[in-house]
């Protein structure tokens, strides 16, 4: 199984020819790596985690670009905003927590989740940052469909089975407290945004979850002035202390720049 990381949440798996998209977003960054429509395109379904605007907003373009031949799965609120925004209802899956969707050779169980909390540390830090002067239109453009984006509660995380082979992707750092999730999965893809204390915040779902291996997403700067680079060093520095047997991915297209950096293939999963 082979898989890219695009930026923000956005990741492609693949395997025996088929490709499954989650949360595509193409960055609003000039100085990050933008995917072209036309690879997105080439995904056979789009899974969605949750309805916010770094998740979804691209959907409409991408459907465009191949003619909605692309099925999308997602929850009852950004169903209906992606209606709102265009896209026909044929092309939208309805899907809810306790749902198996069988694609092939996937077989994905759909769990309740919960986005991460914002801290009042992390949402002054981001207020009062010059960059909301640097990337106003950004800004501006964010705060118009943020709204519209609304992700209303309806939060999933997808347990992905090949063979014997098992993912558990977030799309928000965060867990239902009344939900049963699956441990030691061999991936957990993990986002990395959004606290001021993102790495005791997230070591609390790797304590929880007990993985065999952890990829790092959504630790990026896609969208300021809301979005941040965030240090992987540190988490990767406690899993080491804590978790020495657990080997941390960070994604090549993290670390190129300049923009034109393109995605690789990561072998994540023998």
């Amino acid at each position: 199984m082979k898989l890219k990381w695009y930026g923000t949440a956005s990741v492609l798996l693949e395997k025996d020819g088929t490709r499954l998209l989650f949360d595509p977003f193409i960055s609003l960054n000039n100085r990050t790596f933008k995917p072209s429509l036309e690879e997105l395109a080439a995904a056979d379904s789009i899974l969605v985690t949750h309805g916010h605007i770094d998740h979804i907003i691209d959907i409409p373009g991408i459907l465009k670009h191949n003619c909605g031949k692309t099925a999308v799965y997602c929850t009852a609120k950004p169903k209906e905003t992606l209606i709102s925004m265009g896209v026909k209802k044929e092309c939208i899956q309805l899907i809810k927590p306790g749902d198996i969707l069988n694609l092939e050779p996937f077989e994905i169980r759909v769990l309740k989740g919960r986005h991460i909390v914002f801290d009042k540390l992390q949402v002054i830090k981001t207020i009062l940052n010059p960059r909301i002067l640097v990337y106003r239109n950004n800004l501006k453009y964010i705060i118009k469909n943020h709204k519209k984006c609304s992700e209303a509660g309806e939060i999933v995380v997808y347990d992905i089975s090949v063979k014997d082979k098992r993912i558990l992707l977030l799309g928000s750092l965060n867990l239902d407290d009344k939900t049963t999730y699956p441990k030691e999965a061999d991936l957990l893809i993990l986002p990395l945004q959004g606290r001021s204390d993102i790495n005791k915040y997230a070591m609390r779902i790797i304590d929880l979850l007990q993985p065999k291996k952890v990829m790092l997403d959504h630790f990026d700067d896609t969208f300021p002035p809301i979005s941040s680079y965030v240090k992987t060093g540190p988490f990767i520095s406690l899993m080491q202390k804590k978790y020495p047997g657990v080997p941390v991915i960070c994604p090549p297209l993290a670390t190129k720049f300049p923009a034109q950096a393109g995605s690789e293939w990561i072998e994540a999963i023998q």
